[in-house]
């Protein structure tokens, strides 16, 4: 569904560093974006999902020169969030994206900016926000298509009946959706009565590895471990490498497809299985998600919601997945708006 937006707001006075990108495959040229401010609050730099979303931002900055203020939410704290998108309201910024530690309690403030007419773009969709645009994931489908390809290990590896660890956050509504995909794709397709999921709490990578030393203990039998995000991927595997438990028939797989899980995936003698990636790579999605603001801003045509499709990357398929080079290709009415600009 295409809609338009209405430019609002005034020139902030701050800008967002500018990281090196480098290996991909650009174009732009024209006019630019200086003329344009967007807020980008991210959950966590701690976040390898985050941080590759962030060099997506700062390609489009560097192809563009627009100016974004990325802010971080520190070690996942919903307040601090927050204060950063309050600060962006009282900045006048043209546009907000938030990637929302917690939904419920950033609502009001999302709200608040639609109503004082910033155009907010937002992730994980939830009712009762106003927004102009958010991220199409279907969380439940995420989780479902983990669960069909550790299904197809326990059933040729483990002799269709498992032990898994299943690892959510309370913090994170998403987490519980991805978790009930992967929960009844592993009942439907082993069996009822032939897995048996362990729910482990767990809030972010510096609990992760503790988390699994502790659940290991408690279920020294376990030999899947899945996990909601992509942070999780190289802590939960370091752990389990060092168990001393037979790697061999081992599955660890995690949803988000970040660079870190990708290179976990082409690790030799590795039992990290799976990540659920995105048919374009992380940084393309952040390079995309900011363009899409941008022609909301310009009263372009945009995407509401934005698509983001995945795919199953596997040890086998991952060097496939990986041959792409990165993509950043400027939208033809946006460029056109641009070159009109500096006309």
């Amino acid at each position: 569904m295409k809609k338009l937006c209405v430019l609002c707001g005034v020139l902030a006075l701050l800008t967002a560093p500018v990281f090196a990108g480098g290996g991909a495959q650009s174009s732009g040229g024209g006019g630019d974006l200086s003329h344009m401010t967007i807020g980008a609050s991210v959950m966590s730099l701690q976040h390898p999902f985050m941080a590759d979303l962030v060099t997506g931002y700062n390609e489009f900055i560097k192809q563009t020169n627009i100016r974004m203020l990325i802010t971080d939410g520190g070690n996942m704290e919903p307040e601090k969030q927050v204060t950063n998108v309050e600060n962006y309201i009282a900045q006048r910024v043209d546009g907000i994206l938030v990637q929302c530690i917690d939904i419920n309690t950033i609502r009001d403030t999302i709200n608040r900016a639609m109503d004082e007419g910033i155009p907010v773009g937002y992730y994980p969709p939830s009712p009762n926000v106003k927004a102009v645009t958010y991220f199409g994931y279907n969380e439940y489908d995420w989780g479902h298509e983990l669960g069909v390809v550790a299904a197809d290990w326990i059933k040729t590896r483990l002799n269709g009946k498992a032990k898994v660890i299943s690892f959510q956050s309370s913090v994170e509504p998403q987490s519980l959706e991805r978790a009930q995909g992967w929960s009844d794709a592993l009942n439907e397709l082993c069996g009822a009565g032939n897995v048996s999921i362990v729910t482990v709490e767990a809030k972010n990578a510096e609990t992760a590895a503790s988390n699994t030393e502790a659940a290991l203990q408690a279920n020294s039998d376990a030999r899947v471990i899945m996990a909601f995000a992509g942070h999780f991927a190289r802590p939960v595997t370091e752990v389990v490498t060092a168990s001393g438990l037979p790697l061999e028939n081992f599955f660890i797989g995690t949803c988000d497809g970040t660079t870190d899980e990708l290179d976990l995936l082409e690790t030799p003698n590795t039992p990290f299985r799976c990540a659920i990636a995105n048919r374009r790579y992380v940084n393309e999605i952040g390079y995309y998600w900011a363009q899409n603001m941008a022609k909301c801003i310009a009263k372009l045509p945009y995407d509401n919601p934005f698509p983001i499709p995945t795919v199953a990357v596997t040890n086998a398929t991952v060097k496939a997945y990986r041959a792409r080079a990165p993509e950043y290709i400027l939208d033809p009415q946006l460029k056109a708006y641009m070159d009109a600009r500096k006309k």
